[in-house]
């Protein structure tokens, strides 16, 4: 009977170790830390998309030629000796000088002409005396032997007379001493050699001397021309470019007038030498719709736009016209005051 007993202890004491392990187990879990509840990502707002917009405008597109002229005379008298081998005596008259026609610009040492040109009216003075005294006496042959030697003295008088007008420089007209050569009294002159230019200051026009010759082969003869002398607009036209200047046999003057430009019109008023401003509009158009060049976009052959419309942008197909290295004209497709997105 002892035996049962036995395992019926042995069955108990296991059951017993069963729940301990289960309470112990259980206890366990309470011990663990409690599970924290994941906590959602905040919401991000997206950023607000900026463009970079200008309002569709009219106005002036043009692309034009601008340079400094100077005032010139269109009408000049170059004025020298001509004959050389003088010695200069003096010089009248200094660059930029108002002279008048007949006025004294410069002469050559005279040495004794001047006294054999006042010898010579007094054997002319006597030689007339003589004809008079002639003509009295009524003698047939001492009439015509005065008469001969009237004329000759006559003759030498006009020769030597036209010696000592060479000696002197006059001015051939009213003007102004535009160039005045390097020249001082003592010098020996050579016939032909220009000693002063004379320019009508009543008749002047504008000359542009190009740089590069390039930069005037798009200019035409009568193309109009804002002018700027001294901060007073003027007007005028082109009367002269490299490509419609006359041919010369001489090629100085051919290379000369390839880098020229001259400039005319009837209100011009101005100071010979000084500066001229001028504005030569090659294409000009006025009060069209103008947008910026990077406003612009290409596909292929296809020109378009970004309009913003609200918050979104919308593509607007348009045709183009005149255009400039920073504009363009739209002919179709804008309105003014429509708000493009640009190509930055």
């Amino acid at each position: 009977m002892v035996r049962p007993v036995k395992n019926k202890l042995k069955t108990v004491a296991t059951s017993v170790g069963v729940a301990t392990l289960v309470i112990a187990a259980l206890s366990g879990c309470s011990l663990l830390p409690k599970e924290e509840e994941p906590i959602p990502p905040p919401l991000v707002k997206p950023a607000e998309q900026k463009f970079d917009v200008v309002d569709v405008k009219k106005g002036e597109l043009s692309i034009y030629f601008k340079g400094f002229a100077t005032v010139v005379s269109k009408s000049q008298e170059d004025v020298f000796f001509k004959q050389g081998g003088g010695r200069l005596s003096a010089i009248h008259v200094s660059q930029g000088d108002k002279v008048k026609k007949g006025q004294l610009i410069a002469e050559l040492g005279s040495d004794d002409l001047k006294l054999r040109l006042d010898l010579q009216h007094i054997s002319y003075e006597r030689a007339q005396l003589d004809l008079q005294r002639a003509i009295k006496s009524g003698n047939e042959d001492d009439i015509a032997d005065a008469k001969l030697d009237l004329k000759s003295v006559k003759l030498q008088l006009e020769a030597l007379q036209q010696q000592w007008d060479s000696l002197s420089l006059v001015a051939p007209i009213d003007g102004v001493v535009t160039y005045l050569a390097d020249v001082s009294p003592g010098q020996i002159m050579n016939a032909y050699d220009t000693i002063v230019t004379i320019a009508d200051p009543s008749r002047i026009q504008l000359v542009y001397t190009a740089d590069d010759p390039s930069e005037l082969s798009s200019l035409q003869p009568n193309m109009p021309v804002e002018i700027k002398i001294d901060d007073k607009e003027l007007t005028g036209k082109v009367v002269q470019t490299p490509s419609s200047a006359p041919y010369s046999s001489d090629q100085s003057v051919n290379e000369k007038n390839a880098k020229l430009l001259i400039v005319d019109g009837d209100s011009l008023k101005g100071e010979i030498g000084e500066m001229a401003e001028l504005k030569i509009f090659k294409q000009r158009q006025q009060n069209v719709l103008i947008i910026p060049k990077s406003g612009l976009r290409t596909y292929l052959d296809r020109k378009y736009v970004q309009v913003l419309d609200g918050d979104r942008r919308k593509e607007v197909d348009v045709e183009v016209g005149m255009s400039t290295p920073t504009e363009v004209e739209i002919r179709r497709g804008l309105a003014e005051g429509d708000q493009i997105v640009l190509n930055n």
